[in-house]
């Protein structure tokens, strides 16, 4: 007699190998069948899948196409796709109208607007997940006129939290910075606000980078005509103490025109700041050097004071990009970790340059080639709104666990308290 063949995979057999591999492979295990796709869409298990991969931050980092398509009555989507594979990702996400890519977090990304009143967005591109996190209050100690918002998501390694940063400050005048923090993770305890002194406001074309569990965002020395030009500094805040130090930052503040916001790009390199820079020498706009620093291993936290200048950098590379320099239009830097290739998008183009058995240059003096690989991008359409951010880690987080619940939604309490006083109202009248 044939005997019946035992099952080949059990639920806890087949949970357990999943957990070993790549979110990416996770996400497509769901297509094999419902037990595995039942398995991969359970909370506990994107919990601990979650956890793992927070373990493994060393690992190269992607970069991210995303693109941002506007139609006239419907309402705005994002797609997303791996620069790396140049496959999409499975979904399109409906996101707010008028928002924009604020910051990635290893696999989540931040949407915001430039307005204090307005509550963050955030969205897993990997399973599709999306919530409105919750509204931070007014600032404090900054008029709300002629201010810039950064809204920024971080996790803090050892506490193993997500925290919403906002950062409120004024770009004429007054040079304070109004912080909030709300930790989403459990009961985060509501909104916690401080104010402190800059010297010089952040700079608004510039995103919060998020690196090694500190998040970092330029600061511009722009002053008005016959002021002397303050340093350009870096920002750096600490996630789980909250606390910030600023530094200058590595070039000189005085090779640019006294009107000129530094021009200036955050990314992440195996796990360590970069900025890349361009260089723009008096009123030229046509010969440009851009510059590759590399943040060295930064000293301890108890060898810094609040505001040291002994954070080291490394000049990895600087070479001429040639055309004229276009004004307010959108820039951006990663490192392409699988390629060893150092990447900046530079309006109608794409510069790369390989890392791989190069060592940096000696000085920021030193002659500088062209570089090597030059690439020209397609036309964006009219309806579309797209640009390259690098820093992503593929996780299976839910944003749904950073969702406040219904009752604290942004205007539902004070609807509520609306429809109350007015049923007393017209019970009175009646």
């Amino acid at each position: 007699m044939r005997r019946c063949a035992p099952p080949l995979e059990s639920a806890d057999t087949v949970r357990e190998i999943l957990l070993k591999l790549p979110t990416r492979d996770v996400a497509r295990c769901c297509c094999v069948s419902r037990l595995w796709r039942n398995i991969v869409a359970d909370p506990s298990f994107r919990c601990l899948h979650a956890m793992a991969e927070t373990n493994h931050l060393s690992a190269a980092s992607e970069a991210l196409l995303v693109t941002k398509t506007c139609e006239h009555g419907r309402p705005d989507e994002a797609s997303f796709f791996s620069v790396s594979s140049s496959r999409p990702m499975p979904y399109r996400v409906k996101i707010p109208s008028k928002y924009n890519l604020s910051n990635i977090c290893d696999g989540l990304l931040c949407f915001a607007v430039d307005q204090a009143d307005a509550p963050a967005f955030v969205c897993n591109p990997v399973t599709g997940q999306t919530a409105m996190l919750p509204k931070a209050p007014p600032p404090v100690g900054i008029p709300g006129s002629s201010c810039n918002h950064h809204f920024a998501l971080g996790f803090s390694p050892s506490t193993r939290e997500h925290k919403l940063f906002r950062f409120f400050s004024s770009y004429i005048g007054m040079h304070n910075v109004s912080q909030s923090v709300y930790t989403l993770d459990g009961a985060g305890g509501g909104w916690r606000q401080r104010s402190y002194r800059t010297q010089c406001p952040l700079l608004r074309t510039s995103s919060p980078m998020f690196v090694q569990g500190k998040l970092y965002l330029v600061s511009t020395g722009k002053t008005h005509v016959a002021h002397r030009r303050n340093p350009d500094g870096l920002l750096e805040v600490d996630v789980t103490t909250e606390a910030h130090r600023t530094f200058p930052l590595p070039f000189r503040a005085d090779q640019y025109h006294w009107a000129w916001d530094p021009l200036v790009n955050t990314f992440e390199m195996r796990g360590r700041l970069g900025l890349a820079v361009e260089i723009l020498t008096g009123d030229e706009t046509e010969i440009r050097k851009l510059q590759f620093w590399v943040l060295s291993t930064p000293p301890s936290d108890e060898q810094l004071d609040d505001h040291d200048g002994k954070l080291c950098w490394d000049l990895c590379y600087s070479f001429y990009v040639g055309d004229i320099y276009y004004f307010n239009q959108p820039r951006s830097a990663w490192f392409e970790g699988r390629e060893m290739t150092l990447c900046y998008r530079d309006t109608h183009a794409v510069f790369k340059h390989g890392t791989r058995g190069r060592a940096p240059q000696p000085s920021p003096a030193a002659d500088c080639p062209q570089c090597e690989c030059r690439q020209q991008l397609p036309p964006t359409p009219s309806n579309c709104r797209w640009n390259f951010y690098g820093g992503y880690r593929p996780s299976l987080v839910s944003p749904l666990t950073f969702a406040p619940p219904p009752s604290s939604w942004d205007g539902e309490e004070e609807r509520q308290q609306f429809e109350h006083a007015m049923v007393l109202t017209m019970r009175n009248i009646s």
